[in-house]
């Protein structure tokens, strides 16, 4: 919870200093494979080529693509994408 409550000010610092790119990458998006269903809808919606389907078919995040946009989680149909 500490970890949080530092991230979000350190977020809202950020987004002070103008710098958005920062706080989104900051917050990385995560799946929650116990609620990814494998439809690959986030896939397709991500515009930095960021997510894909591993081996077993479940939602994968390349966290050094991620610029926490979320789009992903915009469309996932069982909401197994949040932001970290």
């Amino acid at each position: 919870m500490k970890h949080q409550k530092f991230l979000v000010i350190l977020a809202v610092i950020c987004l002070l200093a103008g710098s958005a790119y920062a706080v989104a990458t900051l917050m990385p998006a995560v799946v929650d494979e116990n609620k990814c269903l494998g439809c690959g809808a986030c896939v397709e919606k991500c515009p930095n080529g960021a997510m894909a389907l591993d081996n077993d078919g479940f939602a994968v995040i390349d966290k050094e693509k991620c610029t926490g946009c979320l789009k992903c989680a915009k469309v996932c149909p069982n909401e197994a994408i949040s932001a970290e």
